[in-house]
């Protein structure tokens, strides 16, 4: 419980420091109140790895609930167009962002395992081919913290992944043995990610055209929802498992001072769940261009 507590308190003194600090002028480029509406249009190269475990007793062949657990994994690996606007309402700095991939064929798993009786565990699910695409929403609010630049944010993120056909298998440790069986490809899974990230920044002029922006995150609650549709074994119902997680990360933004405004950005982020039998695990890295103000 202590981690918690003190991600709690973190949260506290985050949250009291960002409403009245939000009006205070800044040197510092991204906390000064823009004049008027600022819009950015971007592009995102991401590579994602998304990991969904949950524990639940369940059985597979026998008449009776076994430990069982499940595991989904998908490389969300996307190209990402990107628009924001970042404005002031009485005296408070916000920015809107949102973002969407096109549809991709990547790879995605779905396996399930059955700890049976005599030391025999059964796998069982398909691992192959699936067409996923995303999209967020994610709003700031700035402000500082300690004299740095802060902004709190909520941020929404959906990934819908639909199974192309393939084979399901389904093997034994005792004795051994491995069966395949042909799917139609009708699985549909639906992940919804509700994010609280907090950023602390820090701006350094490293030339007369350009200044190096670092910055750490770190995201105290993520609350992810998995919605998996089966409409072959399960109709009309849909199987739905949450998870609550911590994030954290770290990236530096290349601002151009002069001409056109340009930023290059580089972010590195992963994610833990709080419990082992219900757990989110992302793994990014983002490579992004942006114009605008």
């Amino acid at each position: 419980m202590r981690p918690i507590k003190l991600i709690v308190l973190f949260v506290a003194v985050v949250a009291a420091c960002a409403r009245s600090a939000s009006a205070q002028a800044s040197s510092d480029a991204g906390t000064t109140p823009p004049d008027g509406v600022d819009i950015r249009v971007g592009y995102e190269a991401r590579r994602d790895h998304l990991r969904f475990t949950f524990e639940n007793p369940s059985n597979i062949d026998t008449d009776f609930p076994v430990p069982h657990s499940f595991t989904q994994q998908y490389v969300a690996d996307n190209h990402w167009v990107l628009g924001s606007a970042r404005y002031t309402i009485r005296d408070d700095v916000m920015q809107t962002e949102f973002g969407l991939t096109p549809e991709r064929q990547t790879r995605g798993s779905d396996l399930d395992t059955f700890y049976d009786p005599d030391n025999d565990i059964v796998v069982s699910g398909t691992k192959g081919d699936v067409r996923l695409r995303s999209l967020r929403f994610t709003h700031w609010s700035e402000g500082r913290l300690f004299g740095l630049p802060m902004r709190v944010g909520y941020t929404f993120r959906r990934d819908r992944s639909q199974f192309l056909p393939t084979d399901r298998i389904v093997t034994h440790t005792n004795p051994p043995s491995e069966v395949r069986s042909p799917t139609l490809g009708h699985e549909t899974t639906i992940s919804q990610v509700h994010e609280i990230p907090i950023e602390v920044s820090r701006t350094w002029n490293i030339s007369p055209s350009w200044k190096a922006i670092p910055s750490a995150d770190v995201s105290p609650l993520i609350l992810a929802r998995l919605i998996t549709k089966l409409p072959d074994k399960y109709p009309g119902r849909d199987i739905t498992f949450a998870a609550k997680s911590i994030g954290v990360g770290g990236g530096v933004r290349l601002v151009r001072q002069h001409g056109w405004p340009l930023a290059v950005t580089i972010h590195y982020g992963q994610t833990w769940g709080y419990r082992a039998a219900r757990q989110f695990r992302r793994d990014s890295l983002v490579a992004g261009l942006s114009f605008g103000g």
